[in-house]
């Protein structure tokens, strides 16, 4: 339901798109309308389709098939949305499980690479983890809530999350959070911190999230245990 619901968006925004054209004039516009504004918009409506393209994660495309696409959707021509569908869903569901084979090997050979780093030690369920600093508060259990600052890239080194970047700790349960990093933050106290290096089975597994982190990747965090919020059971409270 969510692929169909985001193709037929997909097809709302390049007709809108279409529908700009590919001039920046005012030719049959209303001639109170600014070319700035029709400029504008309709540079905007491209942006709008590039994201939805980015965010449906269809990798790199040709800007020629995709104007070729736009010009004809602007004459008119006819396209039969059932089989829009099918070329699409089928792309996407084949560019998945391509990258998760592809994934599987990358992960495997980086975290074979992490176990040689000094000091990197493991789980018994295959968490790869080096402790910088074992801090000297209390140690987080699976019940209590804890707020961390914390910096996530993918194996192409790319950071796809980092609350110092938004300048702002962040706040969570540890049961509420993907199991490596479940079991790595209560490997440290509070005020320590600790790198992860994570298999895709204890991060975001077979189907990956979003475009940042693919299907079957590892990842990587370093994570800084600011604050251990004790579980407090209802009675008690």
């Amino acid at each position: 339901m969510k692929k169909i619901f985001f193709v037929t968006c997909a097809i709302c925004a390049f007709i809108l798109a279409s529908c700009c054209g590919g001039k920046t004039s005012n030719e049959k516009q209303p001639a109170s309308i600014a070319k700035a504004d029709v400029d504008s918009v309709g540079y905007m409506m491209g942006y709008s389709f590039g994201m939805q393209l980015k965010e449906g994660n269809f990798g790199p495309l040709d800007y020629n098939d995709i104007m070729k696409g736009m010009r004809d959707a602007s004459k008119g021509v006819e396209v039969d949305v059932m089989e829009f569908r099918r070329i699409v869903n089928t792309f996407l569901d084949n560019r998945r499980k391509a990258i998760a084979e592809e994934m599987v090997a990358k992960s495997e050979k980086y975290l074979e690479e992490v176990r040689q780093i000094e000091g990197v030690e493991s789980t018994m369920n295959g968490l790869l983890y080096k402790i910088l600093d074992p801090g000297t508060g209390p140690q987080p259990t699976a019940l209590d809530t804890v707020e961390v600052n914390y910096e996530g890239t993918n194996l192409d080194g790319k950071v796809f999350d980092s609350s110092y970047e938004r300048g702002t700790t962040t706040t969570f349960p540890v049961q509420g959070v993907i199991k490596g990093w479940t079991e790595g933050i209560q490997l440290i106290g509070e005020g320590g911190e600790i790198m992860l290096y994570i298999p895709a089975s204890m991060a975001y597994g077979e189907y990956g999230a979003g475009a940042d982190i693919r299907p079957n990747e590892a990842l990587t965090f370093k994570v800084e245990l600011v604050k251990v919020k004790p579980f407090i059971p209802k009675e008690n409270k």
